[in-house]
């Protein structure tokens, strides 16, 4: 490490030196309290920069602790400082997961919005977006979005499961029953996607179809319980 600090003293960039800075950090510098990285940013960002980027921070860690509130009022702060508020799709989506687990849907939907315009094939926008559509009875809508999802990720269950809801809820069965289905595939274990499709049986008085589905539910939580012990 000394013959690489002799050799380069005085010869790196600033992009360098904060790329060596781990390699210094494990040996030389070991001594220095905290992280090498923090105090290259202190070096060479702006202050400014680094007072925008800690109410970010800040509502990331709130978010974490689940105070949904705090959350909010710091990325509210982070973008009034940053002048652009469609600038971060991270912190469009996470005001949304606030809104949300506040039980604020129709909030949500806004930001989720706002984020896929500049993020349209995120899997994770797109699906939160049709799960809150439904979650405030927009079924239509929301089985949009939810077909996108389910486009660009075709192996995720929990996508086939909601739009076999919407579309229940949409009194259209026979949709709802094929998008079960493709639900139960590619997750069969998964005990809520059963018992959902043996319901919707009931309710259509399709009672022998309805004890199959059920008895595979059981089976499936069978399974679930020894695997567990």
């Amino acid at each position: 490490m000394e013959h690489i600090k002799t050799q380069y003293r005085g010869r790196f960039s600033i992009r360098q030196k904060v790329k060596f800075a781990p390699v210094a950090a494990a040996s030389v510098l070991e001594r220095i309290a905290g992280n090498l990285m923090n105090s290259y940013e202190r070096v060479f960002v702006s202050p400014e920069t680094i007072a925008v980027d800690f109410y970010k921070e800040e509502g990331f860690a709130w978010f974490r602790k689940g105070d949904f509130v705090k959350t909010r009022d710091f990325f509210f702060m982070y973008i009034e400082r940053a002048g652009s508020e469609d600038r971060d799709t991270g912190v469009l989506y996470m005001l949304a997961m606030c809104y949300k687990n506040m039980d604020e849907d129709s909030e949500a939907v806004a930001f989720l919005k706002r984020a896929e315009k500049t993020a349209k094939n995120d899997p994770e926008i797109i699906s939160a977006l049709g799960e809150c559509l439904y979650n405030i009875e927009d079924y239509p809508e929301a089985v949009v979005f939810l077909l996108k999802a389910a486009r660009i990720s075709p192996w995720d269950s929990g996508i086939q499961y909601r739009l076999g809801i919407c579309h229940e809820k949409m009194q259209r069965p026979e949709e709802a029953e094929e998008f079960y289905k493709k639900a139960i595939a590619l997750d069969p274990d998964k005990i809520e996607y059963h018992q959902t499709l043996g319901f919707l049986y009931k309710a259509e008085d399709r009672h022998k179809d309805a004890i199959a589905v059920l008895r595979k539910a059981l089976d499936a939580e069978l399974r679930r319980k020894r695997t567990s012990r």
